[in-house]
């Protein structure tokens, strides 16, 4: 949300880097094994699944660097198993959930004549009212909790979340980010939680407002602007993203172009709101 040129190169034209985002994969290997525990399934189907999906990326398209990067990660998929089903014990059972991993489609309603439909992935909503996002992280530099919670209390994705959710029938009574640390020059893995129910809880309106407001202006560039490029870029969030930088940073920067077939792939051009 935070660059129109990113929405525009990805989905507008359709362009996608060739190379695979390995900090991405590995998420989403994490986010395989919280899904298989609270769904009541043992701890080595958990591991077997995540280790399935870990081998699904195309390393041969990785550079040396991240495929060294990727490969050192995916030794610990094992002890992040054991780190998360210890963490959460009986909890599948005691408190379970509601939503898990739960992909949804909304109405979002017409701006500029434009049918907006709102789509995303709550990867937690237990019966308690507890909603959870899992994120991983690098424990780089002594503040490291405190400034990834900042960056974190900017995005609206969460209440987000919860306005779907309560739309849905399900009341939200805590928010929260779970946070697998990733194994850092010889530390081990480890999960900590960052409680940003009082935020985001007190500024929900706020939150609702500014996710209505990048949705809106996202209609009105499809409306008036698709024979202009580049649209308005960020002026930082492509080289502090959490997975590293933009993979059209070389684009915008002008050492490279969409056409580069070593770089990036045209997948479907024109898409739809």
């Amino acid at each position: 949300m935070d660059c129109r040129e990113k929405y525009r190169l990805s989905e507008v034209e359709g362009i996608r880097a060739v190379e695979p985002n390995v900090h991405y994969h590995f998420g989403s290997v994490v986010h395989k094994i919280a899904e298989s525990y609270w769904a009541g399934k043992p701890f080595m189907d958990a591991f077997h699944a995540a280790l399935a999906l870990s081998l699904e990326i195309d390393l041969r398209l990785v550079t040396a660097n991240n495929r060294k990067k990727y490969e050192d990660l995916v030794k610990y998929i094992s002890p992040i198993t054991r780190l998360y089903y210890e963490r959460h014990m009986e909890e599948w059972k005691d408190d379970p959930a509601v939503y898990n991993e739960h992909k949804f489609v909304a109405d979002y309603g017409v701006h500029e004549g434009i049918e907006i439909v709102s789509t995303g992935t709550i990867d937690r909503l237990q019966q308690s009212g507890t909603l959870s996002d899992l994120k991983t992280a690098a424990a780089v530099g002594s503040d490291w909790k405190s400034q990834l919670k900042k960056r974190l209390l900017r995005e609206p994705q969460l209440p987000f979340y919860r306005r779907y959710a309560e739309h849905d029938g399900h009341a939200v009574s805590t928010i929260e980010y779970e946070v697998l640390v990733k194994p850092y020059r010889g530390s081990d893995p480890f999960f900590e939680t960052i409680d940003v129910n009082d935020e985001f809880m007190k500024q929900q309106k706020t939150w609702e407002q500014q996710a209505d407001w990048a949705i809106r202006e996202i209609a009105e560039f499809h409306a008036h602007c698709l024979d202009v490029a580049p649209w308005p870029q960020s002026t930082s969030a492509c080289t502090s993203m959490i997975w590293g930088e933009c993979e059209y940073l070389p684009i915008c920067l002008g050492r490279s172009s969409a056409q580069n077939s070593a770089l990036y792939q045209i997948e479907s051009k024109g898409a739809n709101l």
